[in-house]
């Protein structure tokens, strides 16, 4: 039995969605959703291109992505999407909802995962942020759900990623 899980990646227009899914896609099936079409297809053939085994799929709703999906990770500009968040509310419960945030800034991180806590409010919310050393690889994660803080955890650090716990 694999315990590969599947994420559903929503918004991979921006930079950090792009560098996640792409190590994500080296050992796991990613599905990919953003609104824009050109840059969800451009990044779906960057990521065949570099890993021509990976287990990538585009998908057209947001909603089927993340029903398909162990694990629901959110741009800053998906989390950001109300019509999004309500499309796909009732089927991330029970699911972790990796929130990816954009800021090096550590003062708002309660506040902005107490409001996403409140949005999913069935889900295991965890958020993640740019550590401030000037690496793109490291971040910090938060989250009420120590077991998802942790599944999280243990995910970047299996595809290369350095995190720590707040």
């Amino acid at each position: 039995m694999s315990n590969r899980r599947t994420f559903a990646v929503l918004g991979v227009s921006e930079t950090n969605s792009i560098f996640l899914v792409k190590q994500i896609a080296k050992t796991n099936p990613v599905l990919l959703f953003d609104h824009d079409t050109i840059i969800l297809n451009s990044v779906y053939s960057q990521i065949l291109l570099e890993h021509p085994n990976a287990n990538a799929e585009m998908m057209i709703c947001p909603t089927n992505a993340s029903w398909e999906a162990d694990t629901i990770i959110l741009s800053n500009i998906a989390a950001t999407n109300g019509n999004l968040i309500e499309k796909i509310r009732s089927v991330a419960t029970g699911k972790i909802v990796l929130f990816l945030e954009n800021k090096k800034n550590t003062k708002t991180s309660g506040n902005a995962a107490e409001k996403l806590q409140h949005l999913f409010p069935f889900s295991k919310v965890v958020q993640s942020f740019e550590s401030g050393d000037s690496s793109n690889d490291s971040f910090f994660l938060n989250g009420n759900d120590k077991e998802a803080v942790r599944t999280i955890l243990a995910l970047f650090t299996s595809i290369g990623l350095k995190a720590n716990i707040l």
